[in-house]
């Protein structure tokens, strides 16, 4: 059967099937009242065969030849009758439920006639001498249907709970295996693939899309790495003509001309400018092609942002600007120096590069709970659109009113940050601030926790 479709309809059809019978089962039990379905073919015999009896005895032996009768019936078949005459009043001295007026219908002279309505059954037909008579008997209530019935029961409602359940799980299991490799993808973790045996030995819709998402995640590793392969190889390639390019550039400067000054030094950082962003390129494609973590440490982190505030306050001086470090707890995290430098240092000089003139970047350092500790950087510069924050960690992104090429660098900072983050174990985000600026929290858990997870 290649359609879940159909398994599933079938399946729920057959679940549909037991509880109905299951209910039809239970009104039964629970209602000891009503009739039996053979009653009508086999209680009609019964109750004209006793009819006659009653007749026979009574216009033989009498009223106490009736009653002994009647007796003996509902001692034997604890059917409870009465015979009634043509005016009917009974005949007979035998304790009887009496025939409500309405309950004898009107019944054709000289004809035996019987009628069945819920419990009781009324016949009525002719003596020897031609006079009529009307035999009502009362059907014994049934009795309940006992210990096996119920057990019966339960086990039909048992059975239908596990049929459903064994849906359920042929259903779902294999969509949380797709989930949990999807989930794994999301995260960085290329290598995801459906793998379970039990998921690819299906001929449903589920192991098509198994099929197609292995398919996917193959593709997308592919297409990655190459464009990791291309950052790297386009940065190894630029390498020696920009290390070339400023040994000329020195060789210049030695014999240089007069005028030559100003053009020299514009090269010289230009130089400087492509070094920095091909050190970039080369850091952020080694962090992404990164199989496992580096060799990590236990680090002081309240130590290394109070040395990263000082050194960025120092240099912001001279453009009137400055670092203020408002709140530093004292926690420690478990990672590597230079790593974790790079990126809380990437986003302080962030925020310096943007925040206004005679305005001051704060940092705190703060633990949000046992687990995990919080770097917050604010700036006071125009913040960032909404529906761009999303996208400033990803490589080359760029703001166009606030990040233009005039106020340098390539937009690889915030996206080696990210990386180097996510490989601690982090997370890092951004969000505008109600009074203006951007706030940009890197999130990494403390030693303790580090070393359980």
């Amino acid at each position: 059967m290649k359609s879940l479709f159909l398994k599933m309809f079938l399946c729920f059809c057959a679940a549909n099937a037991i509880l109905l019978w299951a209910i039809v089962l239970g009104y039964e039990i629970a209602n000891p009242d009503q009739l039996p379905f053979s009653w009508p073919r086999v209680g009609k015999g019964a109750v004209i065969s006793s009819a006659r009896t009653a007749i026979e005895t009574y216009e033989r032996g009498g009223s106490a030849q009736l009653a002994q009768f009647l007796g003996t019936l509902e001692h034997d078949t604890g059917l409870k009758a009465e015979l009634f005459d043509s005016s009917r009043h009974s005949v007979g001295q035998h304790a009887a439920e009496p025939v409500p007026p309405g309950d004898a219908p009107a019944f054709p002279n000289g004809q035996l006639v019987i009628r069945l309505r819920g419990r009781s059954a009324t016949v009525r037909l002719s003596g020897q001498g031609g006079r009529s008579y009307v035999f009502v008997a009362i059907v014994p209530r049934r009795e309940p249907s006992g210990f096996w019935s119920r057990t019966f029961l339960l086990l039909l409602i048992l059975t239908g709970a596990v049929l459903c359940y064994m849906l359920a799980r042929y259903i779902t299991a294999p969509v949380v295996h797709l989930r949990a490799a999807a989930s794994r993808f999301s995260h960085g973790d290329l290598s995801a693939r459906i793998t379970r045996a039990s998921v690819l030995r299906r001929k449903d819709e589920i192991r098509g899309l198994a099929v197609d998402f292995t398919r996917m995640a193959e593709r997308i590793e592919t297409l990655l790495k190459a464009q990791q392969r291309l950052i790297a190889d386009v940065s190894h390639e630029l390498r020696s003509p920009i290390t070339r390019l400023s040994l000329a550039v020195g060789l210049v400067r030695r014999n240089k001309e007069a005028g030559m000054g100003a053009p020299l030094a514009r090269m010289e950082r230009e130089v400087e400018r492509l070094n920095t962003l091909i050190g970039q390129l080369l850091t952020l494609s080694r962090l992404e092609s990164a199989d496992q973590s580096p060799p990590m440490e236990i680090l002081d982190l309240g130590a290394l942002v109070r040395e990263i505030s000082a050194d960025a306050d120092f240099e912001a001086a001279s453009s009137n600007r400055g670092v203020q470090l408002v709140e530093c707890a004292a926690c420690s995290v478990l990672g590597t120096r230079d790593l974790i430098r790079s990126a809380v240092e990437n986003v302080v000089r962030n925020a310096l590069k943007y925040t206004s003139p005679n305005t001051e970047v704060l940092v705190r350092l703060r633990r949000v709970n046992q687990g995990n500790a919080e770097i917050i950087v604010q700036d006071h510069g125009p913040g960032v659109p909404s529906q761009a924050l999303a996208h400033i960690f990803e490589p080359f992104y760029r703001v166009e009113d606030a990040r233009d090429r005039g106020s340098g660098g390539a937009g690889l900072g915030l996206a080696i940050t990210h990386q180097i983050v996510r490989l601690h174990g982090g997370s890092v985000y951004a969000m505008n601030r109600e009074a203006g600026g951007l706030e940009l929290t890197v999130t990494l858990p403390v030693a303790d926790a580090a070393r359980r997870t």
